[in-house]
């Protein structure tokens, strides 16, 4: 048995890095809060932004494109500012959010896809979870590198982990607990810069500043924070070098080698970035934010980021108001780290306090989460202070701590959503709520509204549910914090075994897992049952989807369900109900369903012929309808594309009242195809009632092998409508047995739906039109 014991600590208390012990530390703390996290967890969407970032993933994942067709029906319902995304140069829709979030994701998600029992959704719903914590970790060791001991560095990295708005914002698919592990990341490499590995410490800074500026873009605008600060390091160093840069190229080139290094490490990300803005719009400066959406009230965007009761960071983090004199107290002991936390948080504040486009529905400022980390360092001479016996310290991160966890914990056990949409009702559905008495009334502060909204039903934990309580998962969430915040203990006293690190790692790796699976089948908002009729419906359609085929959806409140659950890679085309006309930007996305043999249409609460339906309106008119089936409150709907016709003239007449006078039929058809047909009639007096058309293709003892039977032009134009004159196309497809090989009859009719009674045709008794015989092929495999 192998113990390690305690490293002494260097004689001024600075580590030179973050070997042996404190790395170890570092890593023990953030499975300790991972731990956490994971008894908070809830997994699934709570704002449309993290469904746009999701998309991305599932469409990387699957497809290898980033566009998130499946969530389409947000660019129509809503305005065009509040769009969560764009239309690209191939028709496409993209995301207006940056990459990077979503390149993150995609190993949970992959991990869900790939593990049978395990929700993809619920996978990747982990992400924060794991980037919070691993940002602890990484306020611990750059609270090590500026010179303070270990016990300042741990309950900074603490206080940050649970007393702030990082821990509600771990339960989110929000890109900024990444932007801020990001922006920290670069930070505390820049600081490293005065030591002996500066070259590379300087690169990979760039590097991880690349990378947040594809999280997020107005990261870009921190950027010459860092470069200012490796410019002022430079000249500090070697002032003659810079002011004889003609004589001493040499001197001046090492001189500025760090600041070189940091330009070349955030190149790459900078340049794939542009590639994917070029990719998708045509231009690579072109994410699809509009840049012309700022306000001069400055003064009012600053009380509402940092004071208001409706987003103010100090309201929603009471123990980060501590971080003023914090930053005081740090600029005695390194002024560096202090300007660069100044510079990077002025300019997010100034930027965001002239954003007027408002940041949506969050947890106080969501904007303003990529400072947290940065905020909670400036608290580490507050925290040694305490550690000292000071008794106003205490006093102070005692007040402020409480009220701050007390505040975290009503936002990760209760919904917040619940109570901002009981807001924006009350406020006449104000989206924003910014132009309300809730931005300046504290009687409407979120944390009240927790606690008025605290019940069973508004559960915001997965253990939590209005099924019970989850005795079964919430032990094992218990188990693995016991065993990771026994681990960090004994790391902390200098005594653990190897064992301990192998046990805690694959606690860490199993028991989540176990947890993803009972969630899976439990967590109710993914369906009362396993396979609710939305999945059951397009499950079938997997199961007979072909080569370059969709699935276009009509169901906008339920598309969780198949981002957790439809594990099939098939693309979904994601449409919502509206009583408006498509749009133009519509067209490509339907032209791209239409690129196979079928196109497959599943709803959710929509009735065939809906006049709210738009998209099968269009199919109707373009496609040829095949089948429609039910499915509990679910249709599936199969659609046949246009295949090269033959054209039958017919002069027929059926009941006095219709002409039928050409049908286009396909040139040749396979056995276990379909056989779309078109047909041209004319009102020729006026319709007395509304008449289904019928196809069928007869076998010689005249039995159907296939029939089609259903109001023209899949109900959108029911017969009594016609007009007399008025030319209308009818069509509608034919599904054909597998082993159908030979020769039918094609006969087509009208049938009066209720009564059963078909109409006959003029000077005739019979009551059906024979089109002739149809020879059905046999494909070679």
């Amino acid at each position: 048995m192998i113990v390690y014991c305690s490293d002494a600590p260097p004689a001024n208390g600075r580590p030179e890095s973050l070997a042996g012990r404190d790395f170890v530390l570092a890593i023990s703390l953030s499975l300790c809060l991972f731990s956490l996290y994971l008894l908070s967890y809830r997994g699934g969407f709570h704002s449309v932004d993290e469904v746009s970032m999701f998309a991305v993933t599932e469409s990387l994942v699957k497809f290898g494109s980033p566009h998130t067709d499946q969530v389409a029906w947000t660019q129509w319902t809503t305005t065009q500012r509040e769009a969560q995304g764009f239309f690209g140069v191939d028709g496409h829709v993209y995301s207006k959010k940056g990459p990077m979030f979503s390149l993150v994701m995609a190993p949970l998600y992959g991990l869900g896809l790939l593990i049978p029992g395990i929700g993809m959704l619920q996978a990747a719903s982990l992400t924060n979870a794991l980037v919070t914590a691993a940002t602890a970790g990484l306020i611990y060791g750059t609270v090590r590198g500026l010179g303070f001991d270990r016990f300042a560095a741990l309950a900074t990295a603490g206080i940050y982990g649970i007393a702030t708005i990082a821990w509600v914002y771990s339960k989110y698919l929000f890109s900024e607990p990444l932007s801020g592990l990001l922006l920290l990341g670069a930070t505390f490499l820049v600081l490293r810069v005065r030591g002996s590995a500066e070259r590379w410490s300087a690169g990979l800074a760039g590097f991880l500043a690349g990378l947040a500026v594809a999280t997020r873009a107005n990261n870009l605008f921190v950027v010459p924070v860092w470069v200012l600060y490796l410019l002022g390091i430079s000249v500090q160093r070697d002032p003659a070098a810079a002011q004889n840069a003609e004589r001493d190229t040499g001197r001046l080139f090492c001189c500025l080698l760090p600041l070189l290094c940091f330009l070349a490490g955030i190149l790459p990300p900078l340049l794939l970035l542009l590639l994917y803005n070029a990719l998708r719009s045509g231009n690579p400066l072109q994410t699809g934010y509009d840049l012309t959406i700022f306000s001069p009230e400055i003064l009012t965007g600053l009380y509402k980021l940092l004071l208001s009761p409706l987003r103010g960071l100090f309201v929603y983090s009471p123990v980060l108001l501590l971080s003023l004199p914090g930053m005081i107290a740090l600029w005695r002991r390194r002024r560096d780290a202090v300007l660069l936390v100044i510079g990077i948080s002025g300019i997010t504040l100034l930027l965001f306090a002239t954003w007027s486009s408002g940041e949506g529905l969050s947890w106080g400022s969501r904007f303003l989460v990529p400072l947290v980390p940065l905020l909670s360092v400036c608290l580490a001479p507050l925290v040694e202070r305490a550690s000292r016996r000071d008794l106003i310290m205490i006093v102070l991160l005692g007040i402020f701590g409480c009220a701050s966890l007390a505040v975290q914990l009503l936002g990760v056990a209760i919904n917040p959503w619940v109570y901002l949409s009981a807001l924006q009702a009350k406020f006449g559905g104000e989206f924003f709520l910014e132009r309300t008495a809730a931005l300046v009334d504290f009687h409407y502060a979120q944390p009240l509204g927790q606690l008025r909204m605290w019940s069973l039903e508004n559960s915001d934990v997965a253990w939590w549910q209005p099924g019970g309580l989850d005795w079964f998962a919430l032990g094992l969430g218990l188990l693995l914090l016991v065993i990771t915040l026994g681990y960090t203990l004994s790391v902390w006293f200098g005594r653990w075994m190897r064992g301990s690190s192998v046990v805690a790692g694959i606690a860490t790796l199993v028991i989540p897992l176990m947890l993803l699976g009972r969630y899976y089948g439990t967590d109710r908002q993914f369906g009362e049952t396993q396979t609710p009729a939305y999945l059951v419906a397009l499950e079938r359609a997997a199961a007979q989807v072909g080569a370059r085929e969709s699935i276009i959806t009509v169901a906008p409140y339920h598309y969780h369900l198949p981002m957790n659950r439809f594990k099939a890679r098939i693309p979904l085309i994601g449409f919502a109900r509206q009583t408006t006309p498509l749009a133009e930007t519509a067209m490509p996305l339907l032209e791209h369903a239409m690129a196979g043999r079928n196109v497959w249409l599943v709803t959710v609460g929509c009735p065939p012929a809906a006049a709210d339906n738009p998209v099968e309106w269009w199919l109707a008119h373009h496609a040829f309808k095949a089948s429609d089936e039910w499915i509990e409150d679910a249709r599936l709907v199969r659609y046949v594309t246009p295949t090269p016709p033959l054209t039958i003239t017919v002069q027929a007449t059926l009941g006095d009242m219709f002409r039928l006078e050409a049908v286009h039929v396909p040139v040749s058809i396979a056995a276990g195809g379909a056989m779309p047909i078109e047909m041209r009639w004319r009102a020729i007096a006026a319709p007395d009632a509304d008449y289904n058309i019928f196809t069928q293709l007869l076998d010689k003892e005249g039995r159907p092998i296939a029939q089609h039977d259903g109001p023209p032009v899949g109900g959108y134009a029911p017969t009594r409508t016609w007009k007399i004159g008025e030319e209308v196309h009818d069509r509608r497809a034919l599904i054909l047995p597998p082993d159908a090989a030979g020769s039918y009859r094609f006969i087509v009719g009208m049938v009066d739906p209720i009564s059963g009674q078909r109409l006959k045709l003029a000077g005739s008794n019979e009551n059906v039109l024979v089109l002739g015989n149809v020879t059905v092929e046999v494909v070679s495999p």
